[in-house]
């Protein structure tokens, strides 16, 4: 069933039709949104307040966008407000122990190696702005013009962000790694 048809049975109170939206949607959109957060727990709270805002608003959606990208966009505005009220926890004294020294721990050493550990490691330094556009257009695999709607901007912006991601990430790479994905 088209996804349209499924949202207008879910604003008439079809149950299973939100059902259905969810398994559809839900794994890409929890997903999103633990790129946003950066953790599972706070992911799934938006996740859950996602689909409450979608179950109570499903009758507003116009047709403007696909339903896909309407989505996103609530998923994105839920993700948001949680990062606004968010304020990172001081760690404890005893954590100043812990902290790194310039000499690499040979598990460091290992993981450095592993292609997939440098590519997380380089996705952690682009800005979030970047990570995010990256995270909708390589893993819920978003059209350039889908992206513009869910996150307000030009699409030009998002092909200048993608852009950057992508030469921020190759500069980030080892040459091996980045040799390897070639």
């Amino acid at each position: 069933m088209e996804d349209s048809a499924l949202l207008a049975r879910v604003a008439a109170g079809d149950e299973r039709a939100f059902e259905l939206v969810y398994e559809r949607y839900a794994p890409s959109l929890l997903a999103y949104a633990q790129t946003l957060l950066g953790e599972r727990g706070p992911a799934e709270e938006a996740l859950q307040d996602t689909f409450v805002a979608v179950w109570r608003n499903a009758r507003t959606f116009e047709g403007r966008s696909t339903v896909r990208t309407w989505l996103f966009g609530i998923c994105r505005r839920q993700a948001l407000k949680r990062l606004r009220g968010r304020r990172p926890d001081p760690l404890p004294e005893e954590h100043a122990l812990e902290v790194a020294s310039d000499a690499p721990q040979p598990e460091a050493v290992v993981l450095a190696r592993a292609d997939a550990a440098a590519v997380a490691a380089a996705l952690a330094t682009l800005p979030p702005a970047q990570r995010e556009v990256l995270e909708l257009a390589f893993a819920a695999e978003l059209s350039h013009a889908e992206i513009a709607q869910v996150l307000g901007v030009p699409v030009g912006t998002v092909k200048s962000r993608l852009f950057n991601a992508r030469a921020t990430l190759a500069r980030a790479l080892p040459a091996e790694v980045e040799g390897a994905s070639r």
